[in-house]
């Protein structure tokens, strides 16, 4: 259970510009607070923009992604999970998914014929989508001037990531269509597993994870990008018990022996069937008006 402390004022919300005045607790040497005006979380101190660049591009090389990077069979079985929850939403044309990592959803896409491409700032994460034949460009959304616009823009696990959330997720807005869709995934601090796990959740992830939303923060950090028809539903990861096991090693180091004892006695089928796992996501889609 997450309990308030001293309240601390050290950080200006990004979200709506107040002081973030209450001291959540402390992880790994960063402080958790939590804006009392609109209820967004992020750490402080807060790295800048390159150091987050280099800690992506090293997290891809040798450290906590190179995992996700290299197993094939469930990063296209979350693609392919998130491509079921967006497709029927979707009006006709090009697809962007932003934060694409190694290409696993924009190859979903392709794969049904879909003109899909993606945007990725990690060199190895880029390289490697690149060399399965994937259009994923290496470029910051800052930078990006697409020759279209999309019918779709999608960025999952990527706005807990950023900076300054709001003028990003702005400029995505501006590559849909009239009517087009963004869709995002996010951290649900309000989550019952964030609530059970409190600091102990594999999502408190300093400093890859800097903002923490709710339902209510995320929908206005939308609103504030002026997108519309807004609406937020939990998302499930298909995750097996053998990739679950060696990503707690990494962020809940005590559950791991639990979860990989009983991976060892499952029966191969089961340990290795992908299980939709109720982690703390949700999925947010909005329009740009038409």
């Amino acid at each position: 259970m997450l309990c308030s402390e001293t309240p601390v004022g050290s950080a200006t919300c990004k979200l709506c510009a107040e002081l973030q005045d209450e001291k959540l607790f402390a992880k790994q040497g960063w402080d958790f607070l939590r804006c009392s005006n609109c209820g967004l979380v992020t750490i402080d101190p807060m790295p800048t923009a390159s150091e987050v660049e280099s800690n992506h591009d090293e997290s891809y090389a040798d450290g906590e992604y190179a995992a996700f990077a290299s197993a094939h069979e469930v990063r296209q079985g979350i693609a392919a999970s998130r491509f079921s929850m967006v497709q029927p939403q979707a009006p006709a044309g090009a697809w962007l998914d932003v934060g694409a990592s190694t290409g696993a959803f924009v190859a979903e896409a392709s794969a049904v014929g879909l003109d899909a491409e993606g945007l990725e700032i990690s060199r190895v994460a880029v390289a490697q989508a690149q060399s399965r034949g994937l259009r994923v460009h290496r470029s910051a959304v800052e930078d990006f001037q697409p020759d279209k616009d999309y019918a779709v823009v999608t960025a999952f696990d990527l706005v807990e990531h950023l900076v300054d959330p709001v003028p990003f997720v702005r400029r995505m807005s501006e590559w849909l269509q009239p009517g087009g869709l963004m869709a995002i995934t996010v951290p649900n601090i309000a989550s019952f597993a964030a609530r059970i796990l409190g600091p102990r959740w594999f999502f408190y992830a300093p400093p890859d994870h800097i903002h923490y939303f709710t339902p209510a923060t995320i929908g206005r950090l939308l609103a504030e990008t002026s997108l519309e028809e807004i609406s937020i539903q939990p998302s499930y990861k298909p995750l097996t018990m053998d990739y679950a096991a060696e990503q707690l090693g990494h962020f809940l180091p005590a559950m791991a022996p639990v979860v990989g004892g009983l991976a060892r006695i499952l029966p191969r089928r089961l340990a290795g069937y992908a299980w939709p796992l109720p982690i703390g996501e949700i999925l947010v889609t909005a329009r740009r008006a038409r």
